[in-house]
């Protein structure tokens, strides 16, 4: 345990001295110091958690290096591979012993943590607003690390569109992902038919009571529309569909929350367990677990609301053609002869 310790003291305390900013706010150098008393103690989470602030008031890239090492150590490999695939790319060139072996440290815990998960390359189609790896939106470029395994890609469009696709890795394994949105449905042409009922003369019939051309008829008395609207069916599927999706994303996204909140609740009771000083961060299962009820009332209430608006879209679908619809400035008014 005491080589492990040692080590991380190196990885924290070195790169402050090689890669160390021109200037450190009072606050960021506090919760330095108390991320190496945290590594003193052997307590990754805590050391963690604080460089993690740290890099949140000052983004610097000797944080985000102390972030990745401390997830590789904590088995958090898909926060690891993005942290340390940053770290690397912006380190200065060594110029010391110590740097050097700093340098070789990261690259060997990126190698480790890259031989443990998976990555996905999204090909999304054109006009994407949001691209989604389980449920988690996207936000750092369309390469995402995940575990082993099998994996739901989706896709959301800026008219609602959708484009889903599964796909498997390995570890150590990457793959594209090639997305494409479904094709709507085409209308169906209406080919008018000439009318039957217009009566023709009988060849050759004239005189005064040979029939004469017959009268076209006009509408019914009372006619209504000819047929449902493109235009407010295309309108009521794309909210049904749009509102569905949203729904569906938002429960995803309520089930890691939730996840994460049995997670934080596990990891307190193991510290607990194994060191009676630990207090663990309440405020982090508290957040999860509102997240969650945040993200399931946002799901259901989207659900409901694509629901209603499919039901609306099929109602006026199956309306009577004689059905008359006059569009008020309150609403819609519809009347029926049944």
């Amino acid at each position: 345990m005491s080589w492990a310790v040692l080590l991380l003291g190196l990885v924290a305390t070195a790169p402050a001295r090689a890669e160390a900013p021109p200037k450190r706010s009072e606050a960021v150098k506090e919760l330095i110091r108390e991320a190496r008393a945290a590594l003193d103690r052997s307590d990754l989470a805590q050391a963690r958690e604080l460089w993690g602030v740290a890099y949140d008031i000052e983004r610097s890239n000797v944080a985000m290096c102390n972030l990745g090492q401390l997830d590789v150590r904590m088995g958090r490999w898909e926060e690891a591979v993005a942290e340390l695939s940053q770290c690397v790319q912006h380190m200065p060139a060594p110029s010391t012993e110590e740097e050097r072996r700093l340098v070789e440290y990261r690259h060997v815990d990126l190698a480790r943590a890259r031989r443990r998960v998976g990555e996905v390359v999204l090909m999304p189609p054109p006009g994407v607003v949001g691209m989604f790896v389980n449920g988690r939106g996207v936000k750092d470029g369309s390469r995402v690390y995940v575990r082993p395994g099998q994996h739901e890609v989706m896709a959301v469009g800026q008219e609602g569109q959708v484009a889903r696709a599964g796909v498997r890795v390995e570890a150590g394994e990457s793959k594209e992902v090639p997305l494409t949105f479904d094709k709507p449905a085409q209308a169906p042409e209406n080919h008018a038919q000439p009318p039957k009922d217009h009566a023709q003369p009988p060849k050759g019939a004239s005189g005064p009571h040979a029939p004469g051309p017959a009268a076209t008829k006009g509408p019914p008395q009372g006619a209504g529309r000819p047929g449902p609207d493109l235009r407010i069916v295309t309108t009521g599927a794309v909210a049904s569909v749009g509102f569905l999706v949203a729904g569906t994303v938002s429960l995803q996204s309520a089930q890691g929350y939730g996840q994460e909140a049995t997670a934080a609740r596990h990891h307190a009771r193991v510290m607990g367990a194994v060191d009676p000083a630990f207090q663990p961060d309440y405020n982090e299962m508290i957040d999860a677990a509102a997240n969650e009820k945040l993200m399931r009332l946002l799901g259901t209430s989207a659900l409901i609301a694509g629901a209603a608006a499919g039901a609306a879209t099929l109602v006026y679908v199956w309306l009577p053609n004689d059905a008359q619809i006059r569009v008020t400035a309150h609403g819609a008014e519809v009347r029926v002869r049944w």
